[in-house]
């Protein structure tokens, strides 16, 4: 019955086999370990710029009437916002922009409330994050970009002749926006990494040991084995001679047999010459 181990020393022969392999895959993923290890954290801000239809006389402001007129002024200000900044909208995602990796940098985009599949946009809002290693730069680019936003707003509504009492204005959610510090988790990010490469060291001296069998398998089934069993259908048949009863087999060379004699009985002579038996 095979031992319960044995399954397991086979997999990790090729791992002692091709240790050096190994060592250089955890060896390079070692800087980023360490790297991830020191990791520190990023102050991050976030605040919705909100679009309120107009509360005065309804003349002069066709976007007044229809509530996704408003949704969707909204929109177009922040596309005009986006391609001025040299800025894409990302796609609809519950996670925070610091939660995606990125450590400097701001986003814009309108607020879906849809699923995977498809985006619902109901709020005439713009949300805008900012991400950065320093706090003072968090608040003024937060400041800068807010300011853009209001400003083509306003500026878009006087080029078609908007009245003012019938402009479509905007306010800050919250009001005053907090910058708050995010610290970095330096033990999850290292131990996955560890995960990494210790996985990754594994895979390459298993395949590295697979290709180095592969690659001596046709040199060692080249040489003969010695104890090779014949090819039954080129060994040539006995005959028995008609001058005696003992005959000697001739075997192929290479086989690694020897030859032999073989006592054949009276009565199968007899029955193979029955003329000179007479």
């Amino acid at each position: 019955m095979p031992s319960p181990s044995r399954p397991h020393r086979s997999r990790t022969r090729p791992v002692l086999r091709r240790w050096y392999v190994a060592l250089t895959v955890l060896s390079l993923m070692l800087p980023a370990i360490l790297h991830s290890w020191g990791a520190t954290g990023v102050y991050w801000s976030k605040v919705d710029v909100v679009f309120y239809p107009p509360s005065g006389a309804a003349a002069g402001n066709p976007l007044r009437a229809d509530a996704q007129a408003t949704v969707r002024y909204a929109a177009m200000v922040e596309r005009l916002v986006n391609g001025e900044q040299g800025n894409a909208a990302p796609g609809t995602t519950r996670a925070n922009l610091y939660g995606t990796g990125i450590r400097n940098g701001y986003v814009v985009y309108i607020p879906s409330s849809g699923g995977q599949w498809q985006n619902s946009f109901d709020r005439s809002a713009i949300t805008v994050e900012v991400v950065a290693e320093r706090k003072d730069d968090v608040g003024r680019i937060l400041t800068g970009i807010v300011d853009r936003i209001q400003t083509t707003a306003a500026e878009r509504q006087a080029a078609i002749g908007v009245i003012p009492r019938s402009y479509i204005t905007t306010s800050l959610s919250p009001g005053a926006p907090e910058i708050s510090y995010q610290p970095a988790k330096p033990v999850y990010a290292a131990s996955a990494l560890a995960a990494l490469a210790l996985g990754l060291a594994v895979a390459a001296a298993v395949v590295a040991d697979r290709l180095a069998l592969r690659k001596g398998r046709p040199r060692s089934s080249a040489r003969p084995a010695a104890n090779a069993v014949p090819d039954q259908t080129q060994v040539p048949v006995l005959t028995t001679p008609a001058s005696g009863r003992t005959v000697r087999s001739h075997w192929p060379a290479g086989t690694g047999l020897r030859r032999r004699r073989v006592r054949v009985p009276s009565a199968w002579t007899a029955a193979a010459h029955p003329r000179r038996q007479s």
